[in-house]
């Protein structure tokens, strides 16, 4: 810049906006930085639980009954876009029964059965939310009661699947999920070490009376008392020759029977569903692992091209020469958010890939039909209905087999 004082003339160089230019490379580098930690590889952590085995025969009063409740499907209708209900239906009936198989195998549990409705003939009853499941990730809210009403677990347990798990050389005993199973598992068994012999057989002393005072209420309900927590304790128990008692338990077998007949239609349900339901998991863990990275891809594109179009404004330079990269800046920056929008797009693909594989996974686990004592029943929504059915057909077996009438002695508040 040239001034003219008097006769002396005097030559300035001079930055217009400097600090503003200064302001634009501060704001764009601490951008580019946030990107750094966008374009950081998420790492994830896998781990092999194994499980607790007894090491001896336990005796029968150091066993309880297990019932475990079908799942709570969890489809919430604002969380559906990667949760797909034909599979998470039929994941309520594959984790349970698979936790049955798990916990038979340690050999610390007496029988372990998978229920559609809670049954007062289980020592301890098992219930379970699934919140994740999808191949990589697999996260549920475990509860567990016992038949006194107290609660032994309320907690959620989760495990993230490594590639290895669906590996063709793995050893096909182990579910890719296995760890998740091993730890309810084991955290069960230390509840259960925790207790000593004379607890456990309270336990089972008041499952035969809750079981009584279900069938028979009008003479053995005052056996029992509840306090406010809604727990359970025996006021008396019954003599050991008690004839009515006996009977009782006769009774309890054939609920025995009834829901050993129910886990014949799971077990059955379970093998048909194994192969598609891995294959699924399978390809839904590497299409998870493309969609967080797609995801994270997308984001530091945005990012990027937010960055040099906020550096672009910001300088406002005035010769040819920074209009010029201004706008060359601009049509960057806009190229850069349009990729990562592009991107998304992408992610949004694979999602319709998972909605496809549970497509064709539903056709494959669909419902079956069996016999049951000479009835046919079809075991899916309506399995809760038709197990309540057969509570009420012991009782007609007990009145026949006994000839006393239950509905004669109810008490009339019942």
């Amino acid at each position: 810049i040239q001034k003219t004082y008097g006769n002396q003339i005097e030559f300035r160089t001079y930055m217009p906006h400097l600090s503003k230019i200064k302001s634009a490379f501060s704001l764009l580098t601490l951008l580019l930085l946030a990107t750094a930690n966008f374009a950081l590889s998420k790492t994830i952590t896998y781990e092999k639980v194994p499980i607790l085995r007894a090491q001896v025969e336990l005796t029968e009063e150091q066993l309880l009954d297990v019932g475990i409740l079908i799942f709570d499907a969890n489809i919430p209708e604002e969380e559906r876009e990667l949760i797909f209900p034909e599979i998470r239906k039929a994941e309520a009936r594959y984790i349970p029964y698979h936790l049955k198989t798990t916990l038979e195998d340690t050999g610390f549990w007496g029988g372990v059965w998978v229920l559609p409705e809670t049954s007062e003939a289980m020592d301890l009853i098992v219930t379970g939310r699934i919140d994740t499941s999808n191949g990589l990730k697999v996260s549920v809210r475990i509860g567990a009661w016992d038949i006194t009403g107290k609660e032994w677990m309320n907690k959620v347990i989760e495990t993230t699947v490594p590639r290895s798990a669906y590996s063709k050389q793995r050893d096909y005993t182990q579910d890719p999920y296995q760890s998740f199973y091993n730890k309810i598992a084991n955290d069960l068994l230390k509840i259960k070490s925790s207790l000593s012999s004379a607890e456990l057989k309270r336990i089972s002393e008041i499952g035969d009376l809750r079981f009584a005072a279900e069938l028979v209420p009008a003479v053995y309900r005052d056996y029992l008392e509840q306090d406010k927590q809604d727990i359970f304790s025996a006021k008396r128990l019954p003599s050991e020759n008690d004839e009515m008692m006996t009977r009782i338990q006769n009774v309890k077998e054939r609920e025995f029977v009834v829901v050993d007949t129910l886990n014949e239609y799971y077990a059955k349900l379970y093998q048909d569903i194994s192969l598609p339901y891995e294959n699924w998991r399978k390809i839904s863990r590497e299409e998870m692992l493309t969609y967080e990275d797609l995801k994270r891809s997308a984001r530091k594109r945005k990012l990027l091209g937010a960055a040099a179009i906020l550096g672009a404004i910001a300088y406002e330079g005035d010769s040819q020469a920074s209009s010029y990269a201004k706008q060359a800046a601009l049509y960057g920056g806009m190229q850069a958010v349009q990729s990562g929008f592009g991107m998304s797009s992408e992610a949004e693909i694979h999602k319709e890939s998972l909605k496809e594989a549970g497509t064709s996974f539903d056709t494959q686990a669909k419902p079956l039909i069996i016999e049951i004592e000479g009835q046919t029943l079809r075991l899916t929504g309506t399995a809760k209905e038709k197990f309540l059915e057969w509570r009420k057909l012991l009782k007609q077996i007990y009145t026949e087999e006994t000839g006393f009438n239950i509905s004669e002695n109810l008490d009339p508040q019942g």
